[in-house]
């Protein structure tokens, strides 16, 4: 702590607010030692609310505008919470992504550490456990029989002592015994009366300890696999690449060892004295390397996801500002938040992943590129991996802004899986198929299982059906808040909207002209389960979806891998990077909803999926199969999959980005409107749209246009998208759009219209 001479201070503090400015604070002359930037403070807002905010600047510049309010408390009294890292990091984020500081800020900062003096009134309590220690008597007689000091009868009270000498070791070193929590030692010896008569008689004392609730590692850490040659060509070439720039690409095939040569990375940075960030996109994957990296790192490391409690979160935080941080950080995109005082690499696996983007509530943030920008501001590099690389990082690697290195061959020199595109639509025709499979799918799947391995089905829908319709009339049922079909769940026997949640019972007669031969049409992953339950039956099947996960993607995944489930069955959640050694089979149940969908990464997304499902197969001991059922065998981006043809799939895409001015060639920005009378919105869309026109040209802005879901919880929702040319600096695109949103937002008659951003929308 520095000591500065005592004088008028204020200080800019941003708020966890929906407005677009900070908010300055006299600093009391008490407060001005503690008061840093970086800081949390706790401050008056309106007239009777209490908020925490983080300092960004102190400065003797007195407003003029309005009362000067005075800092209540600074809640930081040893460092700052917030790195100047961060606080540049949350900037950058506000201003890039069109979001308020305290949009951002409450991105970054967990609600344990924003008390107010509303519902989130201190919420974070540290967690208190009551330990055990030699009382006056017991040190006493520490070298001495203390065993005749007790009655024949308290036979109990002495078993309790010999078990607290046992478990701290006060035989050995009674001056610094270990610690023994209470509960331990009832646990040994269940004897209440016991412990209380050993307190009274003065040989135990109890006393307060925070304990924490962050996991310890009891293992013993080991050594890193060694590289293969190949490996070990792709190490070398990252840290290469290293030496001449700030990024690098690693393009490796599904189990070439890219984990592995993470492994090795962090282990040399580390070794430096530096932190590493490690970015997953979906929590899933945390828990299976999670255990992975602690065999090699063991306490070092910490996970950092949103599913974690909020008392988690607050102490791993804690901990990274404290003397003694953590040195890797294992986390989904929200990590890249966290205070690291020493990041010298990030890493983004599966940096093509969907997931890495943040779509709602604001900021709506890409962690791949946030991940990117923070090791800019750190001094760090960033090494971004995937089998099936996104256009974007692919075009940066290729003109030479990233640094690229392959890896074209599996570990071990695994083939990679043989895949078969099945045309359903010709096997229906000849009646072969057998429910939901191809009469191929089922065959290997059962040859899977007579060698006892195991098979994947994934189907990108979950749910029993898609929808509940009646064959007389068309009429489907539909969410009353949500402009979407209701997805029929057989588990509970209801239907759900997967926007708003809402659930609803399905009618045994049609609402609108009452036939009673109500229908489900299409299909998720519990009709796929029952139909596999059916044709092999005292097979074990598990399903992990968003359904499945809330009860614990954790055993579901653990329960495969050790081989105690036969056939998992999935959406996108199986993949994302998950490792099975036993997996010889994976189906593909219906690609055609992956290929069929109106967007211009379409077959960006379904090359990308495909492939990565399909690289789940055969990781370990024998080539895998694959099994591709759809209704358009013919469709250039299977064969691309079926050839592994990442270059082939790369030119065809940029070609057509090109011709259409979309990523890499162009910035995209999305702007949605949204309100409860569908008029406004049309007129507030139409008028947006006829400005943005005016600054950026009317080919450059598409739309409004309805999404396919045009209402959801009773708003109804226009898009807009902007196409602005690399040239045009990202301040500036910002600027105008700003500026014709203000321009909209003015005209009477638009009340309760809405207006967000999404920078790089996905």
């Amino acid at each position: 702590m520095y000591f500065r001479t005592i004088m008028t201070l204020y200080a800019d503090v941003i708020l966890p607010v929906p407005l677009n400015e900070l908010f300055t604070y006299l600093v009391p002359e008490a407060l001005q030692q503690l008061a840093v930037e970086g800081a949390r403070v706790y401050v008056p807002f309106g007239k009777t609310r209490r908020l925490t905010g983080i300092i960004v600047r102190i400065h003797s510049e007195k407003p003029s505008a309005h009362t000067i309010k005075e800092i209540l408390s600074v809640l930081d009294t040893d460092k700052p919470s917030v790195l100047p890292a961060q606080l540049k990091l949350m900037e950058w984020m506000a201003g890039y992504c069109m979001c308020t500081p305290g949009d951002a800020m409450k991105a970054a900062l967990p609600a344990g550490m924003r008390p107010d003096n509303g519902s989130n009134d201190h919420p974070y309590k540290p967690r208190i456990e009551i330990f055990v220690k030699p009382g006056k008597k017991l040190t006493e007689y520490s070298g001495s029989d203390y065993s005749t000091l007790f009655s024949k009868t308290a036979v109990k009270q002495k078993e309790l002592l010999d078990k607290y000498i046992e478990l701290s070791g006060f035989k050995d070193n009674p001056v610094n015994p270990s610690p023994v929590s209470r509960k331990t030692l009832a646990d040994a010896c269940k004897s209440a009366s016991a412990m209380k008569s050993l307190q009274e008689n003065g040989f135990l004392d109890f006393y307060e300890l925070e304990t924490g609730r962050l996991p310890q590692f009891s293992g013993q850490t080991e050594e890193p696999q060694s590289l293969s040659e190949a490996q070990q060509k792709a190490f070398d070439g990252i840290k290469e690449c290293f030496r001449n720039r700030n990024v690098c690409l690693l393009h490796g095939v599904t189990s070439s060892g890219k984990t592995e040569i993470y492994i090795h990375l962090i282990k040399e940075h580390i070794a430096k004295g530096g932190q590493v960030l490690y970015l997953l996109p979906e929590i899933a994957l945390t828990t299976q390397i999670m255990h992975r990296l602690q065999r090699v790192f063991g306490d070092d490391m910490c996970v950092y996801h949103s599913r974690c409690s909020d008392n988690i979160r607050v102490e791993v935080w804690k901990r990274l500002v404290s003397d003694n941080p953590y040195k890797l950080i294992l986390g989904a995109r929200s990590a890249v938040f966290l205070p690291l005082q020493k990041l010298s690499l990030v890493i983004v696996d599966e940096e093509h992943e969907p997931s890495f983007k943040q779509e709602d509530p604001a900021p709506r943030y890409q962690g791949r590129n946030t991940a990117i920008m923070l090791a800019s501001l750190s001094g760090a590099r960033t090494l971004l991996g995937s089998a099936t690389p996104s256009i974007e990082s692919y075009t940066n690697a290729m003109n030479g802004k990233y640094g690229l290195v392959t890896l074209n061959e599996r570990f071990r020199n695994i083939k990679l899986p043989r895949i078969e595109i099945i045309d359903t639509a010709e096997l229906r025709r000849k009646k072969y198929m057998q429910g939901l499979f191809s009469p191929q799918l089922i065959e290997q799947v059962s040859l899977a299982l007579e060698k006892g391995k195991q098979a994947i089905l994934f189907h990108n829908r979950r749910g029993y059906s898609g929808t509940v319709q009646c064959p007389d009339c068309g009429w489907v049922q539909k969410c009353d808040r949500c402009d979407v079909s209701l997805t029929f769940h057989k588990s509970t026997d209801t239907a759900t909207c997967h926007y708003c949640g809402r659930n609803y019972k399905v009618p045994s007669v049609c609402p609108s002209c009452g036939g009673r031969n109500l229908r489900s049409r299409g299909f998720g992953t519990e009709r796929i389960e029952e139909e596999v339950q059916n044709l092999f039956p005292g097979v074990r099947v598990a399903r992990l979806d968003l359904d499945s996960a809330k009860s614990g993607y954790e055993s579901i995944i653990n329960d495969f891998q050790e081989g105690r489930t036969d056939i998992l069955i999935g959406t996108q959640m199986v993949s994302k990077g998950l490792d099975f050694d036993k997996v010889s089979v994976v189906g593909i149940i219906q690609a055609d909803s992956i290929i069929s969908y109106p967007d211009f990464r379409a077959t960006e997304r379904a090359f990308q999926l495909m492939a990565q499902v399909a690289g789940r197969a055969g990781r370990k001991d024998e080539q895998g199969t694959v099994i591709i059922q759809t209704r358009q065998p013919d469709a250039a981006v299977l064969d691309m999959v079926r050839r592994n043809d990442y270059t082939g799939f790369y030119n065809e895409q940029i070609e057509e980005r090109c011709a259409f001015f979309y990523p890499p060639y162009s910035r995209l920005t999305l702007v949605t409107v949204k309100g409860t009378d569908l008029q406004k919105v049309d007129r507030a869309a139409n008028a947006l749209s006829r400005n943005l026109a005016d600054y950026f040209g009317r080919d450059r802005v598409l739309g409004p246009d309805a999404p396919p879901v045009s209402k959801v919880q009773f708003r109804h929702i226009r898009r807009i998208m902007i196409k602005a040319g690399l040239e045009q600096p990202s301040a500036s695109v910002r600027a105008q759009i700003n500026e014709a949103v203000s321009k909209t937002a003015s005209q009477d008659g638009l009340g309760g219209v809405t207006f967000s951003f999404d920078a790089d929308p996905q």
